[in-house]
């Protein structure tokens, strides 16, 4: 899960950064694109950090209770 988290991450960012640096999407207002964008962007990056606490919480936990 940690890996489609991570592919999902980079899909968002990349979304969001294609709305609001792509000169292909002239027909749509420029409004609009900076406010998918920007959501896109924002949902990346919360998603980036929510996949950085998982995966630090799976592999690098402390594992007393193993013993």
């Amino acid at each position: 899960m940690i890996l489609f988290g991570a592919i999902m991450t980079f899909f968002y960012l990349g979304v969001g950064l294609y709305f609001i640096l792509s000169s292909d999407l002239t027909y749509i207002d420029k409004f609009i694109r900076y406010l998918v964008g920007g959501t896109f962007v924002f949902y990346g990056i919360f998603r980036l950090y929510r996949t950085y606490v998982k995966a630090k919480e799976e592999f690098f936990s402390n594992t007393d209770d193993q013993e």
